[in-house]
């Protein structure tokens, strides 16, 4: 957004109330330096700071217009740091709960594979274990595993794969 624009825009704002649209953009840009945000969430930001809703959508054009605010962009980030700990299924929750349209969060999750997804569950399923062998334990034992993954949202084909090759894994003497 240019200068011009800007103040074109704040212009078309009575004067009383330019002042408070000033303070929202500055409040804004301070609330995006400390951490990336949704645009629903720094909207919500905005209002529970005080700001009239005038003021929330001049302070939120003000930031989009230098490219500030990007939901594709915190989609993405959020999904490349959190993949390894959360199910697809999980992130899309998140996401939509953080004010992401579903359409931009499945745009984001086209980078990613069901490879990513295989890796979380190896990186729990050890991490579960604790140095025990998964060959070793009874079915007690993998149902509790199974309902562990379950409860994280992954599917239970894909839990069942990774514990299949793990299995085959530890029988081969490679773990």
């Amino acid at each position: 957004m240019s200068e011009r624009e800007q103040e074109r825009m704040l212009q078309e704002i009575p004067l009383p109330e330019q002042k408070e649209c000033k303070k929202a953009a500055e409040r804004a840009m301070k609330l995006l330096l400390q951490q990336d945000r949704t645009r629903k969430e720094l909207q919500d930001r905005l209002y529970r700071a005080g700001f009239s809703e005038r003021a929330s959508e001049y302070a939120l054009a003000y930031v989009a217009g230098f490219g500030y605010i990007d939901d594709f962009r915190y989609a993405s980030r959020y999904i490349s740091f959190q993949k390894d700990k959360r199910s697809c299924k999980e992130l899309r929750y998140k996401l939509l709960d953080k004010g992401v349209d579903s359409e931009v969060i499945a745009a984001a999750f086209e980078q990613y594979g069901p490879e990513d997804e295989y890796g979380a569950i190896r990186r729990l399923l050890q991490k579960r274990l604790k140095g025990t062998k998964l060959i070793e334990t009874d079915i007690e034992a993998k149902n509790k595993i199974i309902a562990f993954f379950a409860r994280k949202g992954y599917a239970l084909s894909s839990v069942k794969r990774v514990m299949k090759e793990w299995e085959e894994t530890e029988s081969n003497g490679s773990l």
